[in-house]
């Protein structure tokens, strides 16, 4: 234990001739090293600063969602005009829901597309349909919350890489379990920060257009729906129409055999004069 402490001290002097910027790791004693490993993760000092960091360029970060409801006269054309849209823009449907009613068949799509081009498709998917109804677009500044997380990640791996260096030196095993332990805990933390920075720069990359589209469908008359004497009636000449119609229809299909029939009358019946 005393031999970790030493090699550790030793480091920390030789960090101070270090140019400024780079990682020092001072350890005087037991109790600080004792001390480091009790401190919660989360409660760990950030290691210095880079000299580079004053320089980062920071650029704003923003999440741009629309939506946009119309009236269709046609949903199967204006469905074939977004998807011959989508390859013009980089985009693609992320989701895609369809229904269908006795009144209405009806389209929801969820669309992403490069923020560089959302206002441009933005307009043209607003020029579609036959009666717009409703469109909205917001756009969310999310800069503080994305270099925030990125920082977080940056100092989180620093940390890491403090605790590499003292497991390098480290001789005793319950040293080793207790260090070990600490980088597991950094490593949870740096991959849940890594997944909300993934999906957040996803969300800032990728815009997300919301298309509701609609056409409504001619109206048919179902007496089977209806209760009653009146509607029985209608039923029941409905049901009348509809029989006399498939007896023409009937009688159409069959018209190679009436003109057997008429044939076979017409030479029948002469036969029958000429023996008569």
């Amino acid at each position: 234990m005393k031999q970790l402490f030493l090699i550790i001290a030793i480091l920390s002097l030789h960090g101070c001739n270090r140019p400024e910027g780079e990682m020092i790791m001072e350890v005087a004693d037991e109790e600080t090293f004792e001390d480091l490993l009790s401190i919660p993760i989360s409660e760990q000092p950030p290691p210095p600063p880079s000299i580079t960091s004053g320089t980062e360029q920071i650029s704003k970060k923003t999440i741009k969602t629309g939506g946009i409801n119309f009236q269709s006269q046609d949903i199967v054309e204006d469905y074939q005009t977004i998807r011959e849209l989508l390859p013009r823009y980089d985009a693609y449907i992320e989701h895609e829901n369809q229904s269908r009613t006795k009144e209405r068949i009806s389209y929801q799509l969820t669309i992403r597309v490069p923020s560089t081009v959302y206002d441009s498709l933005f307009v043209t998917f607003s020029t579609i349909g036959h009666r717009l109804e409703n469109k909205y677009s917001s756009i969310k500044d999310v800069t503080e919350n994305y270099y925030d997380l990125s920082t977080r990640i940056k100092n989180d791996k620093l940390l890491e890489k403090r605790y590499l260096k003292i497991l390098e030196s480290a001789t005793e095993i319950k040293d080793i379990l207790e260090i070990e332990n600490k980088l597991n805990q950094i490593r949870t933390d740096i991959e849940n920060l890594q997944g909300q920075f993934n999906y957040l720069s996803k969300q800032v990359s990728l815009s997300t257009i919301s298309l509701s589209f609609y056409e409504e469908l001619p109206y048919v008359y179902d007496a089977s729906q209806r209760g009653g004497f009146l509607a029985k009636i209608f039923s029941a000449i409905n049901n009348g129409w509809q029989g006399f119609l498939n007896f023409v229809i009937g009688l159409i299909a069959f018209w190679p055999f009436l003109i057997l029939l008429i044939v076979l009358g017409y030479f029948i019946k002469k036969f029958r004069s000429q023996k008569n």
